[in-house]
């Protein structure tokens, strides 16, 4: 794990938002954080250990993921530039309830717990910020085991390609492994890569290796809402 700059925080889209309300003391505080780089498949927290702090990812996706009882991963969502994890257990004073895998090469930004945590206290409008992002979490919490409840697969798989498009926005093409999108919508990698195939052959999306590219978004979206 090699140092990267260590202001890549404050420069990765989504974060500023989260910053902005900070008095220029409080800035300079976080500016002072640890940046590192990890590799694909590198973990940035494991579940069950004692956080430390929160990460903000600069470059690259990380999945949040957690084991089932049956020993299978269970993709909790996909965190990509500007987003943060790992805060939910820090504010909780809990152990990590779930682990976060970089899945392509990652810049991620370290903000140690007593600067975060005296964040909150210290500035309302931090405290707001970081209230709202708890309950969008949530909301999409719900939405997903609603999806998992009533959606079929093959409407999950579309909705979550099309998520992992904007996830993805940099780039041409979802480089999100079979087995990962599977974990992603509750199914089986031999049903996900069904589908996959099947969403080829209706000209839905173009399959490079292992790399997806979406040529009819309005097809998934069709599909993606037919049980709604």
């Amino acid at each position: 794990m090699k140092l990267v700059q260590p202001t890549c925080a404050l420069e990765a889209k989504g974060s500023q938002s989260l910053f902005s309300c900070l008095t220029p003391e409080q800035l300079e505080k976080v500016k002072q954080h640890t940046c590192h780089f990890f590799k694909k498949g590198q973990p940035i927290f494991q579940e069950e250990s004692v956080p430390t702090g929160v990460f903000c990812i600069s470059e690259g996706l990380v999945k949040v993921t957690k084991l089932g009882s049956n020993g299978k991963e269970q993709i909790l969502r996909i965190a990509k530039p500007g987003d943060f994890v790992g805060y939910k257990s820090l504010i909780k004073g809990s152990r990590y309830r779930a682990s976060a895998i970089a899945i392509e090469d990652s810049s991620i930004c370290h903000i140690p717990k007593a600067i975060f945590m005296e964040l909150l206290h210290e500035n309302v409008a931090f405290y707001q910020q970081i209230v709202h992002l708890l309950c969008e979490v949530i909301d999409n919490a719900e939405s997903k085991l609603t999806d998992i409840a009533y959606k079929p697969v093959r409407g999950r798989i579309a909705e979550a390609l099309l998520l992992l498009d904007k996830a993805f926005e940099d780039k041409e093409q979802i480089t999100l492994t079979r087995e990962d999108l599977a974990g992603l919508v509750g199914t089986v990698k031999e049903t996900a890569i069904r589908i996959i195939s099947e969403f080829k052959h209706e000209k839905l999306i173009e399959i490079n290796k292992r790399s997806i590219k979406i040529i009819n978004p309005d097809g998934l979206v069709k599909i993606s809402h037919l049980y709604d």
